[in-house]
């Protein structure tokens, strides 16, 4: 081969892993910001939930509604995990004992009565 042919081989290869770097470095860069995006998201949750707890273990009834009605709402996001599902399933637990001791007069759900 001679010196013409291979320059453009050479040149050719090199345009291609210019380009396939590019693309990796578009690829990578859309990850990475999803990445972001969704740890902004999840740190955001966890402030609000953080927030959900400490209401939700309040002696004030008023503290303790507004707390059940946030954590509906935190719950139905994407980025709960297993973890949080089981705090929430804590705290659910733990209000349905603490309004039997208060005799609230609630009525248990299905779920309790079926451990009783």
């Amino acid at each position: 081969m001679d010196v013409g042919w291979t320059s453009a081989v050479v040149s050719l290869l090199s345009a291609l892993v210019a380009v396939a770097s590019v693309v990796v470095t578009m690829v990578e860069g859309r990850r990475a910001r999803r990445n972001t995006e969704f740890l902004g998201h999840r740190d955001h949750w966890w402030q609000r939930w953080s927030w959900v707890v400490e209401r939700a273990l309040s002696d004030d009834e008023r503290r303790r509604d507004a707390a059940a009605l946030m954590t509906h709402a935190l719950m139905t996001r994407a980025w709960v995990t297993s973890d949080d599902a089981w705090v929430h399933d804590a705290l659910d637990e733990r209000e349905t004992r603490t309004a039997r001791k208060r005799g609230d007069g609630e009525e248990p759900a299905d779920d309790d009565l079926r451990r009783t």
